[in-house]
C-alpha cells in the first residue's frame, strides 16, 4: 500500500512532466557560451532544468516503491552502447567543452526516454505513474501556441522577439533569414518559436497525426470532458494544418502524407469500419481546407514544388555540398567520429576558404550526421537501439503511424540530433511507442 508521502511524490513528478512537455517547445535558455551558430551555442534551457527535477523526483519514487526494471533488455543494452561510443567522441572532438555539452544534452534525452517509458508501463495491475494521453496532450497544447505563432509570422510577414519566450526575430529581408522567392519579392516561411520553419513543420506534422488517431478513435460523447477534448483536438488540428502549410516544409509535407498512409494502412489492418470512415472523412476535409487555404499562395506553393528559382537551387545545391563534406569528414574519422555535436567545427577546421560560421551547416541526414559526429559503432548501436525498439512487445497501435514520418524527417533533414530541443523531442516519441 503506498503512504501519503509516495502518492504525494507520485502526483508531484506526474503534474511536472506534463509541465515539462508544454515548455520543451519553447526556447527560453540562459546562454553560458554564444555563437553564431545554435549549433555551436552552449546554454542551458528551462526544460532542461525542469527535466533535472523530474529525474530526481522519478529516481525517489522508483526507489521508495522497491520498482523493478520492466524494459526490454536488449533495448537497455544498444541504448548503453550508443551512450558508451558517444562518451568516447568527445576525446576526438576538437571543440571538447561543446562536445561534453551536446553528450549532456543527449543523457538527458536518454533520461527523458527511461522516464517516459517506465513512468507508463503497468506494474503489479496498479495505475500507471504517467499517461500516455495526457503526455500527448501536453504537447499539443504547447504546439497550438507555436502554430497560432506561426500563423500569425507567415499573414503578417513579420516576427517579434522576446528573450523570457525564447523568441528570434526573423527578417524576409535578411540573409539567412528562410523565404520563398518569388517575382513579388521574399515571403517569411513560419518559424513560430523554434529555429527554423523545417523543424515547426516537422513537429505539427507529428501532432497532426496523433491528433488525427485521437480524432478517428472517438465514438461516443458521453461526458463533458469529452466533449471539450474534441473541440480541442478538431480547433488544433485545422489551425496547426494550416500553419503546416505556411511553413512550406516539403520535408514536413512529406512526413505527414507518409504518416497518414501508414495510419490508414493500420486502421485497414484492424478492419474497424468505424474509425476508418472517420478518418477518411477527417482526410477529405482537410484536403478541401488546404485548398482553400492555398489558393490564394499558388505562385509560392508552385515555387516551392518546382524547385527551379535561384533559392530553391541553391537549397538543393547546398545539401549536395553537406553530403559532400560528411564524406570526406568520413575518410579520416569512420571509426570514432570528429566528435559530439563537432560537426561545424570539423568542417571549418577543413575548409581552406574560411566562411562565416553559420555557413557550416550539418548534413542533412541523420544517420549520417550520427556516423560522422560519433563514428560507426555509434551508429551501429543506433540502429540496434531502434530495431529492438521496434521488436519490443510495448509497441502501440500508432507506432508505424509515427516511426514511418519520423524516418523521412530524420533522412532529409537533422535538427533531431544536432539541436538540443531536437534530441529531447526526438526521445520523447521514441518512448510513446
Amino acid at each position: 500500500m503506498q503512504t501519503g508521502f509516495v502518492k504525494f511524490l507520485k502526483k508531484t513528478t506526474e503534474y511536472f512532466t506534463y509541465l515539462f512537455i508544454i515548455i520543451l517547445p519553447w526556447q527560453t535558455k540562459l546562454i553560458f557560451r554564444p555563437s553564431e551558430t545554435n549549433y555551436s551555442e552552449i546554454s542551458l534551457y528551462l526544460s532542461h532544468g525542469l527535466l533535472i527535477l523530474i529525474l530526481f523526483l522519478f529516481l525517489a519514487v522508483r526507489r521508495l516503491e522497491k520498482s523493478e526494471d520492466l524494459e526490454y533488455r536488449p533495448l537497455v543494452y544498444s541504448l548503453a552502447a550508443l551512450e558508451l561510443f558517444i562518451f568516447i567522441s568527445i576525446f576526438f572532438a576538437p571543440d571538447k567543452l561543446l562536445a561534453f555539452y551536446r553528450y549532456f544534452i543527449f543523457l538527458a534525452g536518454l533520461s527523458l526516454f527511461f522516464i517516459f517509458r517506465s513512468g507508463t508501463a503497468l506494474r503489479n495491475y496498479e495505475d500507471t505513474l504517467l499517461n500516455k494521453v495526457a503526455l500527448v496532450y501536453s504537447l499539443l497544447i504547447s504546439i497550438l501556441f507555436q502554430a497560432i505563432l506561426g500563423i500569425y509570422q507567415f499573414l503578417t510577414q513579420t516576427s517579434f522577439a522576446n528573450k523570457y519566450l525564447g523568441l528570434a526575430a526573423h527578417n524576409p529581408s535578411t540573409l539567412g533569414t528562410a523565404v520563398i522567392e518569388t517575382a513579388n519579392g521574399r515571403w517569411l516561411r513560419a518559424y513560430g518559436g523554434l529555429d527554423h520553419p523545417n523543424i515547426l513543420g516537422g513537429v505539427l506534422a507529428i501532432s497532426l497525426i496523433f491528433t488525427a488517431y485521437f480524432l478517428a478513435k472517438k465514438k461516443m460523447l458521453n461526458t463533458r470532458k469529452q466533449v471539450w477534448s474534441s473541440i480541442f483536438l478538431f480547433v488544433f488540428y485545422f489551425v496547426s494544418l494550416y500553419a503546416l502549410f505556411f511553413t512550406f516544409s516539403r520535408s514536413a509535407w512529406l512526413a505527414l502524407a507518409l504518416g497518414y498512409l501508414a495510419l490508414l494502412i493500420i486502421l485497414v489492418v484492424n478492419k474497424d469500419r468505424w474509425i476508418l470512415s472517420r478518418f477518411i472523412a477527417l482526410l477529405f476535409f482537410s484536403l478541401v481546407l488546404v485548398g482553400i487555404v492555398a489558393a490564394p499562395y499558388q505562385d509560392l506553393l508552385i515555387v516551392r514544388l518546382e524547385a527551379e528559382t535561384r533559392l530553391e537551387q541553391k537549397s538543393v545545391t547546398e545539401r549536395q555540398n553537406y553530403i559532400y563534406q560528411a564524406k570526406e569528414l568520413l575518410k579520416k574519422n569512420f571509426l570514432t567520429g570528429v566528435g559530439v555535436g563537432n560537426y561545424g567545427v570539423a568542417v571549418g577546421l577543413a575548409d581552406n576558404n574560411k566562411k562565416p560560421a553559420w555557413e557550416y551547416q550539418p548534413v542533412h541526414n541523420t544517420f549520417l550526421l550520427l556516423l560522422v559526429e560519433s563514428g560507426l559503432l555509434a551508429f551501429l548501436s543506433f540502429l540496434a537501439f531502434l530495431f529492438f525498439l521496434i521488436r519490443s512487445g510495448r509497441r502501440e497501435i500508432f507506432a508505424w503511424a509515427i516511426l514511418a514520418p519520423l524516418l523521412i524527417l530524420m533522412l532529409l533533414d537533422h535538427w533531431l540530433i544536432s539541436l538540443p530541443f531536437g534530441i529531447l523531442f526526438f526521445f520523447f516519441l521514441l518512448s510513446l511507442i
